[in-house]
């Protein structure tokens, strides 16, 4: 199993949204652009900012000078903010819960073992959201 690049795309388009503004390039940027610029299909760039929105990450803008822009500063938006907005409450890794340690010899090294696996898994999980935490859309560019 593993999450979708919805979430890599996601930050790329954070990304390019940031360094078009800080370029001062542009102000807005729309959906067509960010699809030909990160060669993202258009449905896909639409459903991932339908997404980011919801999640008041970027904001849009209505007219010929419209487009979106990112809703917050870039050192104010954490990766785990913008993987929470795509994958949701998911889980990392799915446990197989129909193991059966009764139908063992030694049933107290079989749930044993099985307690470890989840509990090796539980704070792997943590420590990756709790990296995502850490990191901002800003540390993506040189200072």
């Amino acid at each position: 199993m593993s999450y979708s690049v919805g979430f890599s795309q996601s930050l790329e388009i954070l990304f390019y949204i940031e360094l078009k503004t800080k370029m001062g390039a542009e102000t807005y940027l729309t959906i067509q652009q960010i699809a030909e610029t990160l060669n993202i299909p258009i449905p896909s760039v639409k459903r991932l900012v339908g997404m980011l929105k919801k999640a008041n990450l970027i904001d849009s803008k209505k007219g010929t000078k419209g487009g979106l822009a990112l809703a917050k500063a870039a050192d104010e938006i954490r990766f785990y903010d913008v993987f929470e907005a795509i994958e949701g409450s998911t889980a990392l890794f799915k446990m197989y819960d129909d193991f059966n340690p009764e139908s063992f010899n030694h049933q107290s090294e079989a749930k044993y073992m099985l307690n470890q696996i989840k509990a090796i898994l539980n704070t792997t999980e943590k420590q990756m959201l709790n990296e995502l935490k850490q990191k901002t859309l800003a540390d993506l560019f040189n200072h």
